[in-house]
C-alpha cells in the first residue's frame, strides 16, 4: 500500500532574488569562445555550481588561475583588493554580489570613513562577513554571540553592521549589549528581509507537521539557521537532495512540512515534494491489527519475573515489559512494581521490527502527566520546576514529571550569561506554549517576574509625590547620571543633581551599591520615568557657609578670576562673592586687572549677601574707605587737646610782663 503523504511546502522558500540575479548573471555570461568562471563557488550549493559548470561556468578559487577571460563575483561578495587585482589582471569582471551584501559593505565602508568603530555581526568564516571586514578597511570587530561583546571597548563613535543572513533576534541582543560602548552609536541593520520572511514561513509550516524537511546545502549559513529554528519545534531533517531521504523517518507521520535556503534550486525542491508524497508506508501492519504506536492501551499483567513483566494487550502474544520502563527510578525488581492480575496503562512505543511490540508503563504514566500539564496550561497557573540541565540555548526543567523548556530570554529581565547556576534550583514559572502531540512544553519565568514588576511598578507610582524623600541604592552610573532604585524602580539621578559642587563624572560621588536619599522631582506613569535628585535631599552647603557673614561686614579672600564686569573672590573654599567693576576703585577703570590679578589677597566689605539667588556682591573700595575712616578716627583719638582755663591765660601774661 501506498500512502500520498499530506506534504506542507512554506510559503517562502528556495532562491531569493540575490540569489536568483547571480545565477542569471552566470549563466548571461557563459561564452563558448571566452572562459568564464565564478571566484569561488557562486553560491552555497553544490548541485547548482555542479549544473553551472555544465553550461560553460566553471570555478576558480583564485585570480592566479586565470590569464584571461571573465570572472564572476559570487553573490556573496569580496573585499576591494579583489577588483583591483582582476583589473591589473585584464579581466572581466560581472559583478553578482547580492544588494543586500553590497549595501552592508558600503555601510562598513563610510562607517570607517567617517571615524566610526566598525562591529560586523555575523559568523567570522562567512565568506559575506569576510566581505565585509575587507571592505571597512580589514579594522573592524567580528560578533557572533553576545558573550564576545566583552571584546568591544568603550569609545566616542561605534558603527554596528550586521550579516544578512544572520539572526535577527541575535542581532538585537548584541546590538542591546553594545549601547552602552559609546555615545555616538550608528547601527545598519542590514539583515535581508528575505532572511526573516523565510524563517518566519517555516516555522510557521513547522506548528503545523509532525516532521519538517529542510533543504539546501550543508555549509550554507541561512539553510543551517533553518533547520536549527525548526528543529525547536518539531522532528527536523536537514538534507540536500531527495537522495538523502530515509523511509524510517516517516513512521507515525501524517503530515510532513518542506522549506529551502536561498541558494536551493526549484527542481530540487520539486524531487523532494514528490519523493515524500509516493513515500512508501511502512505502517501495513496497521492495517490488520488495532494496536497503534504512540497510543495509550489497558493491559492485563500475566507474569512478573525481577527483570520484567508479560502483558495481554490482546494481540497474539503477551508483550514482555522490562523493569526499566514499569517505573521511574529503576526498580530492583519488577515485583515491586505490579503482580500478576493488575490492569495497567501502557504505552505503545513502537510496532513490528525486530523486537516486536515495544510497551512502556512509564511512558503511559507520563503521558497522565502530560493530562495534567494540560489541565494547568488550561488555567494559566503558575508551576514548581525543578531545572535538571543547562542546554544550548536554554534550560531544561521538570513539571509534574514532563520535561519542559526554559529559553534563555525566558529565564530573567535582564541577560544572563552562564545558565549552569540555575541547575538544581526549584523555581516558580508560567507555561506559554505547549503541544501535546509533539510533547513540547515552553515555560517561562520572566512572565511572571514581568507581571511582579508591573505590579510593583504600579505601586510605586501609585504611592509617589513630587517633593517626596525617598531611599535608594545605585544601580548603573552612566556619563550622564546615576540611575537609582527606590524599591524596584530605578529613577535617573541627572549628573546636575548629584551634587552642589560641579561634577565631572558620576563615579566622583557616586559608587554602585551605594544608599542615598533622593528627592523626587518629577515622574510620568505612562512613560514609565522617575526623575531624581541626590542633592535635594541634603541642605546647600553654601548656605551653612553664608551663616558665617554679615552684611557690612569686611573679609579678606583671593582673586580667583577675572571677567569684563568684574572680579570673582573666594572667601573660602567653594564660596565665592564678586567684586563688581564700579566697587574695585574710586575712579573709572576698563578693566579688573587694572586694580587686581588672580591670586591677590585682598580685603573687601560684604555689601549684599542674597541666599536665594546664591550670590554675594562685594566692594574693595567700599573696604578701603572703612580702614581709611579708621584709620582717621585712630589718629584724632591720638592728637586730643585739654581746654586751657582763664588764670592759665593771665599767668602767662604776667610772667611776660615782669
Amino acid at each position: 500500500m501506498v500512502i500520498k503523504m499530506n506534504v506542507i511546502l512554506a510559503q517562502n522558500l528556495g532562491f531569493c532574488y540575490g540569489v536568483k540575479r547571480a545565477i542569471k548573471l552566470a549563466r548571461d555570461s557563459a561564452s563558448p569562445s571566452v572562459r568564464t568562471c565564478t571566484l569561488g563557488p557562486i553560491i552555497h550549493n553544490p548541485q547548482m555550481v555542479a549544473k553551472l559548470a555544465a553550461e560553460g561556468v566553471s570555478m576558480v578559487d583564485d585570480l592566479s588561475e586565470m590569464q584571461e577571460g571573465t570572472v564572476i563575483i559570487r553573490s556573496h561578495g569580496v573585499g576591494p583588493q579583489v577588483y583591483e587585482a582582476a583589473a591589473a589582471a585584464g579581466l572581466e569582471v560581472v559583478d553578482a554580489t547580492c544588494p543586500h551584501v553590497k549595501k552592508a559593505q558600503m555601510a562598513a565602508h563610510d562607517l570607517a570613513a567617517e571615524g566610526y568603530d566598525v562591529v560586523i555581526v555575523g559568523e567570522k568564516c562567512h565568506p559575506e562577513v569576510k566581505s565585509i571586514l575587507e571592505w571597512s578597511g580589514s579594522t573592524a570587530i567580528v560578533l557572533e554571540s553576545v558573550e564576545e561583546t566583552s571584546q568591544v571597548k568603550a569609545c566616542g563613535k561605534l558603527g554596528i553592521v550586521a550579516q544578512t543572513t544572520f539572526s535577527g533576534e541575535k542581532f538585537r541582543l548584541i546590538v542591546a549589549a553594545l549601547l552602552d560602548r559609546a555615545n555616538d552609536i550608528k547601527i545598519a541593520r542590514t539583515i535581508c528581509t528575505a532572511t526573516d520572511q523565510r524563517q518566519e514561513a517555516a516555522l510557521a509550516a513547522a506548528r503545523q507537521v509532525d516532521k519538517m524537511l529542510v533543504i539546501g546545502g550543508k555549509n550554507s549559513a541561512n539553510t543551517t539557521r533553518l533547520a536549527q529554528l525548526c528543529t525547536e519545534v518539531c522532528p527536523t531533517e536537514h538534507i540536500e537532495t531527495a537522495a538523502e531521504l530515509q523511509p524510517a523517518w516517516f513512521f507515525g507521520i501524517k503530515t510532513v512540512g518542506i522549506t529551502a535556503g536561498a541558494s536551493t534550486p526549484d527542481w530540487i525542491i520539486e524531487e523532494v515534494y514528490k519523493k515524500v508524497q509516493d513515500m512508501e508506508s511502512l505502517l501495513q501492519e496497521e492495517a490488520r491489527t488495532e494496536i497503534r504506536e504512540h497510543e495509550i492501551i489497558t493491559g492485563v499483567v500475566v507474569l512478573v519475573t525481577r527483570e520484567e513483566a508479560f502483558v495481554d494487550i490482546g494481540y497474539k502474544a503477551e508483550v514482555a515489559i522490562p523493569r526499566a520502563e514499569l517505573a521511574y527510578p529503576l526498580p530492583e525488581s519488577a515485583k515491586d512494581v505490579v503482580k500478576t492480575g493488575d490492569e495497567i496503562k501502557v504505552f505503545v512505543v513502537s510496532r513490528g521490527g525486530e523486537n516486536g511490540i515495544v510497551l512502556s508503563k512509564v511512558k503511559a504514566e507520563r503521558m497522565a502527566a502530560w493530562d495534567e500539564i494540560s489541565a494547568i496550561f488550561e488555567r494559566h497557573q503558575p508551576v514548581s520546576a525543578r531545572i535538571t540541565e543547562a542546554v544550548k540555548g536554554g534550560l531544561v526543567a521538570e513539571v509534574c514529571g514532563v520535561r519542559g523548556f526554559i529559553p534563555a530570554s525566558q529565564l530573567e529581565l535582564h541577560f544572563v550569561k552562564d545558565l549552569s547556576v540555575y541547575v538544581g534550583q526549584t523555581i516558580e514559572v508560567m507555561p506559554i506554549e505547549l503541544d501535546v502531540r509533539k510533547q513540547r512544553f515552553v515555560l517561562s519565568r520572566r512572565t511572571l517576574l514581568e507581571t511582579a514588576r508591573a505590579k510593583q511598578q504600579e505601586e510605586i507610582f501609585a504611592s509617589l509625590a513630587v517633593d517626596q524623600i525617598r531611599r535608594g541604592t545605585v544601580k548603573r552610573l552612566v556619563d550622564y547620571g546615576a540611575f537609582i532604585d527606590i524599591g524596584g524602580m530605578d529613577g535617573l539621578a541627572h549628573i546636575s543633581d548629584l551634587s552642589w559642587q560641579r561634577v565631572k563624572h558620576p563615579s566622583d560621588v557616586l559608587q554602585v551599591g551605594d544608599e542615598v536619599d533622593v528627592v523626587v522631582k518629577s515622574f510620568d506613569p505612562e512613560a514609565k520615568r522617575i526623575s531624581l535628585s541626590v542633592k535635594g535631599a541634603v541642605r546647600d552647603p553654601w548656605l551653612d557657609k553664608a551663616e558665617h557673614y554679615r552684611e557690612g561686614s569686611c573679609v579678606t579672600g583671593k582673586i580667583t578670576k577675572l571677567t569684563d564686569f568684574g572680579a570673582f573672590m573666594e572667601l573660602e573654599p567653594q564660596f565665592e562673592g564678586l567684586i563688581h567693576l564700579g566697587e574695585l576703585a574710586d575712579k573709572r577703570i576698563a578693566k579688573a586687572e587694572e586694580v587686581v590679578h588672580v591670586g591677590d589677597q585682598v580685603k573687601v566689605k560684604i555689601l549684599q549677601l542674597d541666599r536665594k539667588a546664591k550670590r554675594i556682591a562685594l566692594s574693595l573700595t567700599k573696604a578701603q574707605e572703612d580702614a581709611e575712616t579708621a584709620e582717621y578716627k585712630e589718629y584724632m583719638a591720638g592728637q586730643e587737646v585739654k581746654p586751657a582755663t582763664l588764670g592759665d591765660e593771665l599767668g602767662d601774661i604776667l610772667q611776660k610782663l615782669q
